[in-house]
């Protein structure tokens, strides 16, 4: 009885690195049990399948960053101030979280990412989400501005995501911590702040973007299917079979084309990137879903990819040329939106609507994930409604 422990416990970690090594990817019970020195067998005796451990490692997961947030709560237990302060301390917590925990941070978007897939992992991202909440509630309450907490959960929970992907920290950061500081002006109904550092960010992105091939028809079709395998099936799906079912090629048309697995990979971040910076017709699908809480099954698609690509350009340094692209190019549809509503004389910047697609990108995981938290559904329209005011 006293070895069951310790085994479980040994599993467990080994789930936890190959989550933050390689994501779901790296997840096999044969890998999982080579890393923890255990027999295959033990995985079955103790948890009944892959599921049952992953489901434990997922448990595990959350108690860690329910003590990380509890200490972090009692250390700010005297804070208090207003929208500004605020914004200062949500980049900061952002950038420890990814930082200092990064493994947790990590498992963290897995889970989510099995969230999307399968109804069995809701109750673990559900946990994950009222963390959220039960951190920045009251924290939002002492900074006065407690009705706008869906709105910092939201942008947490975005940008967390976006920070995992190391491109040029000092900019990373200082564009971060620009963009909660764009927050916070929306809170006093001001849009239009200058943005230096995106602005940078943005022209740095584009300067170091990869040459784009010059494909013909059957290669970007089969390009725009691996983006769409990678959203069905995840990353670990992204096979040369399954791209060309797909695309309705012959497996010996997309193997040639694209040889290996990593080539199918940036091939995907290469028909992200083209759908994030090609130019916008009237009659184009935002990828950031601007239009209200409409569900249409593309831009879903869309947003999945783009969250398995961002973690894989995260982890993997073939798509580092990619990581910047899908952190900052985001936006110009958001901009379009936002011009919309606001008066001539105070046009958006690029961190404006970075930060409307990031509230965006944060409901939609959100809704994928399972949430089914009403406050979450009104988080942008109750910042759009502050914005508005003046």
């Amino acid at each position: 009885m006293a070895d069951i422990e310790p085994t479980r416990d040994r599993l467990v970690g080994a789930v936890l690195r190959a989550w933050e090594r390689a994501g779901s990817s790296g997840i096999s019970a044969r890998g999982v049990a080579r890393d923890a020195a255990i027999p295959v067998s033990s995985i079955y005796h103790h948890f009944g399948d892959m599921d049952g451990l992953m489901l434990r490692a997922a448990d595990t997961v959350m108690a860690r960053a329910a003590q990380w947030f509890a200490t972090q709560a009692q250390a700010l237990s005297a804070a208090t101030g207003d929208a500004w302060g605020l914004a200062h301390l949500l980049g900061a917590t952002i950038d420890a979280w990814c930082e200092d925990q990064r493994g947790l941070a990590y498992a963290w978007r897995e889970i989510q990412l099995q969230a999307m897939r399968a109804s069995i992992w809701h109750g673990a991202a559900q946990t994950g989400w009222q963390l959220l909440f039960d951190f920045w509630q009251p924290i939002c309450n002492r900074f006065g501005v407690g009705d706008m907490t869906p709105s910092v959960v939201l942008l947490f929970d975005s940008e967390t995501s976006l920070h995992l992907v190391r491109w040029q920290r000092l900019i990373d950061r200082s564009a971060m911590a620009e963009l909660c500081s764009t927050w916070a002006g929306w809170i006093d109904g001001r849009a239009g702040a200058p943005a230096p550092w995106r602005a940078l960010a943005m022209r740095e992105a584009l300067a170091g973007q990869p040459a784009i091939p010059d494909w013909d028809p059957a290669a970007e079709q089969i390009a725009a299917a691996a983006a769409r395998t990678v959203a069905q099936r995840g990353v670990p799906g992204l096979t040369h079979r399954a791209v060309a079912d797909t695309a309705g090629q012959t497996l010996g048309i997309v193997s040639n084309r694209f040889r290996s697995s990593a080539d199918l990979l940036r091939a995907a971040c290469e028909a992200l990137y083209r759908e994030i910076v090609r130019p916008l017709g009237e009659g184009d699908a935002p990828m950031d879903l601007i239009a209200d809480q409409a569900e249409r099954p593309s831009d879903d698609l869309a947003l999945r990819a783009f969250f398995e690509l961002a973690l894989a350009a995260s982890r993997e340094p073939a798509l580092l040329p990619f990581a910047a692209q899908l952190r900052y190019l985001r936006g110009r549809t958001s901009i379009r939106h936002l011009r919309a509503i606001l008066p001539p004389d105070r046009p958006p910047s690029a961190a404006d609507g970075a930060l409307l697609s990031s509230l965006f990108s944060g409901q939609t995981r959100a809704r994928l994930t399972g949430a089914g938290m009403p406050p979450l559904e009104q988080g942008v329209t109750t910042m759009l409604a502050r914005l508005s005011v003046r």
